[in-house]
């Protein structure tokens, strides 16, 4: 999968390949690190369900397959961009477009980690 990492002064820039782009209709994410309130990694199945986050618009799912795209409405909008992966990378965000940002990756705990050092 690929989500490309890079930092700004003021941002974390996640960047997403081709594919991610195209099911999940966004080429890449802006976060602001001020807003950033948490970076963990942990099991798909155990990410909390936030209500109303079956809304889809826009986006891709396939159950148990893919789930790429926005989920939910304000103040509890989600972006998820998950194929498969059974680890996923959780990011809280407090005061922007989503609460929540999930990034399904083959290396988890690398991805972490280089969101941790913003």
């Amino acid at each position: 999968m690929g989500v490309n990492v890079s930092q700004t002064d003021s941002s974390v820039v996640l960047r997403f390949g081709p594919l991610q782009s195209l099911f999940g209709l966004k080429g890449r994410l802006d976060i602001p690190r001020s807003q950033i309130t948490s970076v963990e990694v942990m099991d798909r199945t155990g990410v909390p369900a936030t209500e109303g986050t079956w809304l889809r618009a826009p986006g891709t799912q396939i159950p148990g397959l893919i789930r790429y795209g926005s989920y939910g409405r304000e103040p509890l909008r989600e972006f998820w961009l998950v194929l498969r992966q059974t680890r996923v990378v959780v990011i809280g965000v407090a005061d922007w477009a989503y609460h929540r940002v999930v990034i399904g990756s083959g290396d988890p705990d690398r991805l972490a980690s280089e969101l941790e050092g913003s």
